[in-house]
């Protein structure tokens, strides 16, 4: 597969000194690779439990209680002044499988999060490659029209000196000059639209676009409809992300019924104590350490509460796989049908511009010798420039249509377009973090809680019955009938203000 390569001979700059600024630069890219490192951090946060936690407590109390005394007249004062410092440590034997079933569910919400990331990658270079195009081919349509403009200021000038021998009517030379005043206005929109496009380019790469080269062929690109579809099933970014989200969603509901599960855990304690004071050498060692067993019993609905939310959101999930199933198979389509569509009429273009120069430069011979009339010029002048027009956008569309289809297939990155290009490595941080954390008792506590995660089975969401026939009601009302309606319900109307 050839790709797009960079500083290949040319006299401007080209696509993939685009692409690869916009890859290196681009912020909204930046900000989704930032909220990815925040995502990491929950898979993080998930295998907290199974970690050591200690700290260090330490307490400085005094007290002073006034008490009335039975046997003696007025008040007894008490004073109690404690000091002293603790080590606690405490660690998790076993969650009854709530850690590991949060855990699996953070690392596919992660996983979730760099097709995400992908999906992004993809729609940020096919806008990069559509306005790099759209700069090129508003540039074309402009060089057209002055093309056009220079022509039909011709024949305005030779209608004029035509009319002064009495050849031509005042009348030949205002449809002269009206077409002439037409294709201006036209000329004056593509030099907006150009500019339009030189900003949405500046936006995504960065800088202004200079010259620019002719952009080459896309690599990657499928050669049938049906292989496009079965790509775009297999490896489609967006449809990962609602795969993987309904995998989420099938963890938390194990980590919901997880809550039913009795819970382990160890404590212990180690300082020095002083009760009495707060004289250091009165510090006594105080030792301490136990283990609780946590088991619920009535959790006042909470928890199977949460269980039956848990299990909508999966359902939620299973039917928004299908809805982008059907979203991506209809864009590939649509993609695939516009790039063989633009094909034919850049083809059919090709041919119309040959037959229209032919015949524009017959019909400006035979108005010379005058056996042809002055709409006829301008007739056939205008179908030239419509010929023109349409093999410049018939090329636009094929090339964004091979790029939105990449895009959809998830072939539309930087590495796949451009040679020698170091990709952004979405795992690198999370393993970097995993690798900081200090738990010696990780993998074994993990491992032997997974074997209490309960199911995450869910049922099948409701289904709507079928109507036998269905037909849409009778209306009551007459068809709309009667006067416009004038002004809003509620609203006092408009008096004139007088401001002398």
């Amino acid at each position: 597969m050839s790709l797009l390569l960079i500083g290949s001979p040319a006299s401007g700059e080209s696509l993939a000194d685009a692409i690869v600024d916009a890859y290196r630069s681009n912020p909204r890219l930046q900000a989704q690779r930032a909220e990815l490192r925040a995502l990491d951090e929950t898979v993080i946060e998930a295998l907290s439990p199974y970690r050591l936690g200690a700290q260090i407590n330490g307490n400085l109390n005094y007290n002073e209680r006034r008490q009335r005394g039975i046997s003696t007249e007025g008040f007894t004062v008490f004073e109690q002044r404690t000091v002293g410092v603790a080590l606690t440590v405490n660690q998790l034997l076993t969650s009854g499988g709530r850690t590991a079933a949060q855990f699996s569910a953070a690392e596919a919400d992660v996983l979730s999060g760099r097709e995400r990331l992908r999906e992004l990658e993809n729609s940020t270079l096919l806008e990069v490659i559509d306005a790099y195009v759209s700069v090129r081919r508003d540039q074309q349509l402009i060089a057209i029209q002055m093309r056009a403009v220079e022509n039909y200021e011709r024949q305005v000038t030779q209608n004029r000196s035509r009319e002064r021998e009495g050849d031509l009517s005042r009348t030949d030379v205002s449809q002269a000059q009206a077409q002439l005043f037409l294709i201006r206005a036209g000329l004056a929109q593509a030099r907006a639209n150009l500019e339009q496009s030189r900003s949405r380019f500046a936006t995504l790469v960065g800088r202004n676009p200079g010259p620019l080269d002719a952009e080459p062929p896309l690599p990657g690109v499928p050669v049938a409809s049906d292989e496009a579809q079965r790509l775009a099933a297999d490896d489609s970014p967006v449809l990962w992300q609602a795969r993987l989200a309904e995998k989420a969603s099938r963890h938390r509901i194990a980590a919901a019924r997880a809550e039913r599960n009795p819970t382990l855990a160890a404590q212990g304690s180690f300082g020095y104590v002083n009760p009495l004071g707060f004289e250091r050498r009165d510090l006594g060692r105080n030792i301490g350490g136990g283990i609780t067993f946590t088991m619920p019993i009535l959790t006042q609905g909470v928890v199977g509460s949460r269980v039956r939310a848990a299990i909508a959101a999966q359902q939620s999930a299973g039917f928004q796989i299908e809805d982008t199933r059907r979203n991506i198979a209809a864009g590939v389509l649509n993609a695939w049908n516009q790039s063989v569509t633009a094909q034919e009429q850049l083809r059919t273009g090709l041919s119309a511009i040959e037959a229209a120069e032919a015949a524009a430069s017959g019909v400006r011979r035979g108005f010379r010798e005058g056996f042809r009339s002055n709409f006829e010029v301008i007739d056939s002048e205008q179908r030239l420039l419509n010929a023109q027009i349409l093999v410049v956008n018939a090329r636009y569309g094929q090339y964004l249509g091979q790029a939105t289809l990449l895009a959809f297939i998830g072939r539309l990155r930087a590495d796949a377009l451009v040679d020698a290009v170091t990709p952004y490595d979405p795992t690198k941080n999370l393993a970097r973090q995993r690798r900081s954390q200090i738990g010696p008792f990780v993998p074994v506590l993990h491992a032997y809680d997974r074997l209490s995660v309960p199911s995450g089975r869910s049922r099948d969401a409701p289904v709507i019955l079928p109507v036998p026939s269905p037909q849409v009601l009778p209306a009551t009302p007459p068809p709309l009938t009667g006067p416009l309606a004038n002004g809003l319900p509620g609203l006092p109307q408009s008096t004139t203000i007088n401001r002398e």
